[in-house]
């Protein structure tokens, strides 16, 4: 497995909307303080989930439509951000392992992880 370079990862989190940038660091966040579940695809996918429906700044006052915008957001845009938050989470990995006998926080890891976003 090749690892994603700086450079690879802040041109991947480029191409993201402001609302997809905020999902995938938000996922980011959700796997850093549960690594293990990284590759439990219906967790990660519940995650996703209520990332995108708190992010949502003009949700349909009609919950029925809301499911539906969800629904109709994640079908356009989940691949996309899984393949950016895995990016991040990797890069973040390999920023952090110099560090792991020492151990790290949560805070260091998002600090990490928003250093990669554009105009940080």
């Amino acid at each position: 497995m090749n690892l994603p370079t700086p450079d690879v990862v802040r041109a991947d989190l480029a191409r993201l909307d402001t609302r997809q940038q905020k999902i995938a660091v938000g996922l980011f966040g959700v796997l850093v303080s549960e690594p293990t579940r990284a590759r439990d695809k219906e967790w990660v996918s519940e995650q996703l989930t209520q990332l995108t429906v708190l992010s949502e700044d003009d949700a349909p006052d009609d919950p029925q439509a809301a499911v539906q915008a969800v629904q109709v957001y994640l079908e356009d845009h989940a691949n996309l951000l899984l393949e950016a938050t895995f990016l991040l989470f990797q890069r973040v990995g390999a920023d952090l392992a110099p560090k792991a006998a020492q151990g790290f926080t949560f805070d260091q890891a998002m600090q990490l992880a928003l250093g990669y976003l554009p105009d940080a």
